[in-house]
């Protein structure tokens, strides 16, 4: 046990309820997630306008999906 802060907790310290199979990120390996690898993306269209238009819901798409690969989903 360490002494003082909160139930015996260092200042930089949290509690953590955690089910089966889950586990905690040292700050080493959450760095590493931070830095994962570039992402490509290549989009081909036939009609460059209405690609234009639909800009913001591709980039929205776009946005979603690689937040979802980061997290392995």
């Amino acid at each position: 046990m360490h002494s003082g802060g909160f139930a015996g907790l260092r200042p930089d310290e949290v509690p953590a309820i955690l089910q089966k199979g889950e586990r905690v990120l040292s700050r080493r390996e959450t760095a590493g997630y931070g830095a994962a690898g570039n992402v490509s993306i290549t989009i081909q269209t036939r009609d460059a306008e209405s690609f234009r238009q639909s800009r913001t819901q591709v980039a929205s798409d776009i946005a979603r999906a690689v937040s979802l690969g980061r997290r392995g989903m």
